[in-house]
């Protein structure tokens, strides 16, 4: 039955559903980084074009109240409008430096929250739930207003759960409004209503789950490196800038490793680059085995690989990639083993204001090893650094 969801939502054949691709639909728990990223910035940035359009409409609506209802409606109304116009004109200042799911959520919550509560306000004045007795457009518009919401939510990209949980909002406070409905209001008309929103709520629903699994298509088309299946190294770049502002901002631990494979450019002038190819793309395998699903593995370029380990000091990152080099990265043409030098640096040893400054030190440790013959693993301490102060300090004094 998942399998033929996806099929549904991607429009391609039985072959291209995955456990992993069905995942993605259900929740964002395998979500990558760069969506992760990519769809909250949508998210927000469609929050803010929307609230911005509520600010205009909002107050210029009361206008079409005024022709059409009595004094006491339409200055109650005018003044409800004028407060969600304010209201959208917070959250659309309010959001501008989002760019994580949880301030997408927030402002989803907020967005929605918003129109239900004009929503809630508006029905107990207003009598427009017999939809044959409407003889004005005014009147017809506030009919109308509860499918607007619903169809708000087919602009966003949404996951199954995320989708579910927000028709599960919508429609509690539908069953609200539903209570403080006149009590001479016709059931069957109610009912009709209701069954049209669901119909309205799963077709917005389906739109929003397919934005997703179109966007996370075309993320993985564009930032995944075929040969090896890691992430290439502009989309590498992103994730480590999100991953860094993230430990900085929590104040938690974030390591990098840059590893590069021992006397590659041999296998590649020996054997060919097919033969390099399979043993770049075995090497890669190992790596991801023995990573865990929070690690992040890059392709740098050429032979040259940055694992981010959030959530991971140093001394932990050193514990991985012994692990690593146990389970070994795979097999050379002629039968040798694989071998690769390591540097490994965490944030806040590093003390670095900056995550290009983090990758460059890293580097660098593996530069050292590399300079030792390769096939080992360099730490970097904050001795070192301080080292390198000194030694600095004594050659300008020498000279």
């Amino acid at each position: 039955m998942l399998v033929y969801l996806y099929d549904v939502f991607s429009g391609s054949g039985r072959q291209s559903a995955s456990p992993e691709g069905l995942e993605r639909l259900i929740s964002n728990q395998n979500h990558s980084p760069v969506l992760n990223r990519r769809r909250a910035r949508v998210i927000i940035s469609r929050i803010r074009f929307l609230s911005l359009l509520c600010v205009v409409a909002f107050p210029l609506g009361f206008l079409l109240d005024m022709l059409t209802f009595d004094t006491e409606t339409y200055v109650t109304l005018g003044i409800t409008r004028v407060l969600m116009a304010v209201l959208f004109l917070a959250l659309f200042f309010g959001i501008s430096s989002g760019e994580t799911m949880r301030d997408a959520y927030r402002a989803l919550g907020i967005f929605f929250a918003i129109l239900l509560t004009f929503q809630t306000m508006y029905q107990p004045l207003l009598d427009v739930t017999d939809i044959l007795s409407i003889t004005s457009l005014v009147a017809a518009g506030y009919a109308l207003f509860p499918f607007l919401i619903v169809g708000c939510i087919a602009i966003f990209p949404l996951t199954i759960k995320e989708a579910v949980l927000t028709l599960i909002l919508f429609f509690v406070i539908q069953m609200l409004v539903l209570i403080l409905m006149p009590e001479n209001a016709d059931p069957d008309l109610q009912l009709g209503m209701l069954l049209t929103l669901t119909a309205t709520a799963v077709l917005s629903a389906f739109a929003a789950i397919s934005q997703l699994l179109y966007m996370s298509l075309l993320i993985d088309q564009a930032s995944i490196d075929t040969l090896t299946q890691c992430y290439s190294r502009n989309s590498g770049e992103e994730i480590i800038d999100v991953q860094f502002k993230i430990s900085k901002r929590q104040n938690t631990p974030f390591s990098i490793v840059f590893a590069d494979l021992d006397s590659f450019k041999s296998v590649n002038d020996r054997y060919g680059h097919e033969a390099g190819d399979r043993v770049l793309s075995a090497a890669a395998a190992n790596i991801r085995r023995n990573a865990r699903g929070s690690d992040v593995l890059i392709r740098w370029g050429g032979e040259e690989f940055v694992i981010l380990l959030p959530n991971t000091d140093a001394e932990g990152a050193l514990k991985s990639i012994r692990r690593l080099r146990n389970i070994g990265l795979g097999t050379r043409p002629d039968g040798k083993m694989v071998t690769a030098s390591f540097g490994i640096v965490d944030r806040q040893s590093a003390n670095v204001g900056d995550w290009s400054a983090l990758v460059e030190i890293a580097d660098n440790q593996m530069y050292a090893v590399k300079s030792k013959g390769g096939n080992d693993i360099a730490v970097y301490s904050s001795s070192d650094a301080t080292g390198a102060e000194t030694a600095q300090e004594e050659l300008a004094a020498s000279t």
